[in-house]
């Protein structure tokens, strides 16, 4: 360990101090809510990553690292302010990610750990914490600190090790069992490889420009028992907005189901400084017949710019399939074949998935028509033995390659565990 390491473990158990100190204030309500009952989510996990560039004019990426976290989340409990007769309610969120790397310290970036550029060294631990404050009231929930988002340009990146998360405020309400409305501003980040919250930025042409927030509007509706949509509009401010519209239908049968994904997402500018005018529509059918799912996809970058993507390798969950290379620059059009197999009736626990995707119609940084594909080979296990509750593993095996670019391979490995209490 590095000699910050006695720092660092004073910052961990201050921030453990604080989460303990942060849920008495709450439990201070619970005299009259005994059957109140508050979850804590302990979690381990141990990640080898490692990408191999096919140019050897490049260093490959990569480290081993171990991490140990906590999560808190309070029940809502009932203060003495009532309006109409209801309640306001009150609860807390926190947590603590500690991360160590154990394997040396290959001195680029690799995305996972965070990286000192002026001495070109990967640290050799780091933590993440942060609270959550959180009111009630009937169908509606206000929360402010740190926030756990799912929702386009925020989500949590849950691809490598410690996990990104997002400091604002929101407000979820639950207008009718169909109908639920979420807005929100977020201030700051917390990428996955960094330990503090900042704020966003967006890097073009080698210049880096910074936003002092996102003010964000999402509507969902269950339009029937089948049918659901989503629209969501993000203004970064200084930067861009966001607009995403959504239909996901499933059609069951006795024997298989079917679902179909319709997306559409469409970001602009408001600025002189750089231009993002891209629109992204993508579709994504997926059959399940017994323990088979099957996924045909089709993705089609449209604009005079590359989707964008924002700094700190935030994650687009939400375009139809992500994958590594995301497959959303300008003009592409992508293809996606997905087979999955779960064999629980062989195996319980054991799942496994094949994903390749077939990209074109894009241009290389040099002018030439440039086409890509990326393969990915996932295996899953999660242990079913009483004693080993909890604990899973993931392997993951990725081939991508490109015509005119870097070429490269990659392999994950996760050992994961859960405890809640």
């Amino acid at each position: 360990m590095s000699h910050l390491l006695p720092f660092k473990l004073q910052k961990i158990t201050l921030a453990t101090l604080f989460i303990v100190n942060f849920c008495a204030i709450t439990s201070a309500y619970a005299a009259d809510a005994a059957t109140a009952n508050d979850e804590w989510k302990f979690t381990l996990r141990n990640a080898y990553i490692d990408r191999d560039f096919d140019n050897s004019g490049i260093k490959d990426t990569g480290s081993w690292s171990q991490a140990a976290s906590l999560f808190y989340k309070s029940k809502m409990l009932d203060t003495p302010l009532n309006i109409a007769d209801q309640p306001i309610t009150i609860g807390a969120d926190a947590s603590v990610q500690y991360a160590v790397r154990l394997s040396s310290d290959k001195h680029v970036s690799d995305s996972i750990l965070p990286f000192d550029k002026a001495n070109q060294s990967q640290a050799s631990d780091f933590l993440k914490y942060g609270a959550t404050l959180k009111l009630g009231y009937g169908n509606s929930l206000l929360r402010t600190g740190e926030l756990w988002l799912d929702l386009p340009v925020t989500s949590v990146d849950t691809s490598r090790q410690l996990l990104t998360s997002y400091w604002g405020t929101n407000l979820r309400s639950q207008i009718t069992d169909q109908f639920q409305t979420e807005i929100g501003r977020i201030e700051k980040v917390s990428p996955r490889n960094e330990e503090e919250f900042r704020k966003f930025s967006y890097t073009s042409k080698g210049v880096t420009h910074y936003s002092d927030g996102l003010n964000y509007i999402d509507l969902r509706y269950q339009i029937t028992p089948t049918l659901k949509g989503e629209y969501y509009f993000g203004n970064l401010e200084d930067l861009y907005n966001t607009h995403y519209a959504s239909l996901d239908h499933t059609w069951k049968q006795a024997n298989f189901s079917l679902n179909s994904k319709l997306k559409y997402f469409n970001s602009k500018d408001h600025e002189d400084t750089f231009t993002i005018d891209a629109q992204n529509i993508g579709l994504l059918e997926t059959l399940k017949v017994s323990n088979h799912s099957f996924g045909l996809g089709y993705q089609q970058i449209i604009g005079d710019s590359a989707y964008p993507l924002l700094d700190g390798y935030l994650p687009e969950t939400y375009f139809i399939n992500w994958n590594v290379t995301g497959f959303a620059k300008q003009d592409e059009k992508s293809y996606h074949l997905i087979y999955s197999y779960d064999f629980k009736d062989f195996v319980p626990g054991l799942s496994t998935a094949v994903k390749w995707v077939y990209g074109h119609d894009f241009k290389s940084s040099t002018g030439e028509d440039n086409q890509e594909t990326e393969a990915n080979y996932v295996l899953n296990y999660a242990f079913q033995q009483p004693y080993l509750k909890g604990l899973g593993f993931q392997y993951i095996h990725i081939d991508y390659n490109v015509k005119y670019g870097n070429d490269f391979t990659e392999d994950r490995i996760f050992m994961n565990y859960m405890k809640k209490f």
